[in-house]
């Protein structure tokens, strides 16, 4: 069907089409009369303004460009919901891009959007390199980082403090008594993925632990590297007795290979996670995990590129979002073993009994 014209919504209202125009964008009074004719030639030929023309001769188009990683991970489901409830209030809508971690992707999509006119980008990267960022910076589009943000970029960043959140965790096994713990971690060339572990490594540390190469993991934050990596780490001579895996999608993946081999959860590995998904909670026994605030980060960032579409000069901003330890049976907590906590409300500056 031939989309109808600005100049045919004109004829059969019997106005002109700067009448029209007028009407739609409400840049002059027009009487109640005229309104009802324009709004009814509207209905009846069913009428859509062109979008993209009017972002042209505005300069703006409305429109968050937004960039993630893998949309599958619930982690993001819940980031996007919050920014886009939050840009609705202020009438903006999102363009979502799922990248699937591929630096090729974000190279594509960041230009597709770009093209589009966004008024501005919300970037969950895919790794520490991509200098095509740089080119983004001469198109002006305000830029925000969500989660993760390459070394050499300079835009606004919102994320949690991976580092506090994952020595949360180690620190937490460790004081269950758990000396030879393990870490599946994310890429080390992705920020979120080198902070956990730093974070791994300093609880080690500051406890006494020698840390051992053999139990350390790298995965690539899905539920296959997550199999595979916990099938090396069980497989091998230097077994660990607990482990902290650095995010949901890898968790999964450990459990099923844990489940498949037999392997009790928490009498011969306890299990610490890294995001609190839906299922944490379900899955048996449910897991200990580090909640991000992940609604929270997505109402943030949203926040953050509004500020910056108004007020491109404002000073950089750098911000880091608090995580919590969600206490539940993996670890060991609440059950009849030499390593159950005092109560299920344990916090990881009080110790187990």
């Amino acid at each position: 069907m031939k989309r109808a014209t600005l100049k045919e919504v004109a004829t059969l209202a019997g106005v002109s089409t700067a009448t029209v125009s007028n009407v739609l964008n409400e840049t002059k009074n027009v009487s109640d009369e005229v309104k009802n004719k324009v709004f009814s030639a509207i209905q009846e030929l069913n009428y859509q303004p062109n979008i993209v023309a009017k972002s042209l001769r505005v300069q703006e188009s409305r429109i968050i460009g937004l960039l993630i990683s893998d949309i599958a991970n619930p982690f993001f489901s819940i980031v996007v919901r919050g920014i886009e409830e939050e840009l609705a209030k202020s009438d903006y809508s999102i363009l979502l891009c799922n990248t699937d971690s591929s630096v090729e992707k974000e190279d594509k999509y960041l230009k597709v959007l770009i093209g589009k006119r966004v008024d501005g980008l919300i970037v969950s990267s895919t790794g520490n390199t991509g200098d095509y960022f740089r080119s983004m910076e001469k198109t002006g589009v305000p830029m925000v980082f969500l989660n993760r943000c390459p070394d050499f970029m300079v835009s606004d960043v919102i994320m949690t403090n991976n580092i506090k959140g994952s020595y949360s965790g180690t620190e937490h096994l460790i004081r269950h008594g758990f000396e030879k713990i393990a870490i599946i971690t994310g890429p080390i060339s992705i920020s979120t993925g080198k902070d956990r572990l730093t974070g791994y490594k300093r609880a080690l540390e500051d406890y006494g632990i020698t840390e051992s190469d053999e139990l350390v993991k790298e995965g690539n934050f899905d539920i296959e590297s997550g199999y595979t990596k916990m099938k090396e780490l069980m497989e091998q001579d230097n077994k660990p007795d607990a482990v902290f895996i650095s995010n949901n999608s890898m968790t999964l993946g450990a459990y099923k290979y844990l489940k498949e081999s037999g392997i009790s959860i928490p009498d011969q590995l306890a299990v610490v996670g890294y995001d609190d998904s839906d299922w944490a909670d379900i899955v048996d026994p449910p897991i200990t995990t580090i909640k991000q605030p992940a609604y929270e980060l997505g109402v943030h960032a949203a926040r953050l590129i509004l500020a910056r579409i108004i007020n491109k000069q404002v000073k950089r901003e750098i911000t880091y979002m608090d995580t919590e330890l969600i206490i539940r049976h993996s670890c060991g907590c609440n059950k009849e073993n030499p390593y159950s906590c005092e109560s299920n409300k344990l916090e990881t500056t009080s110790g187990c009994i």
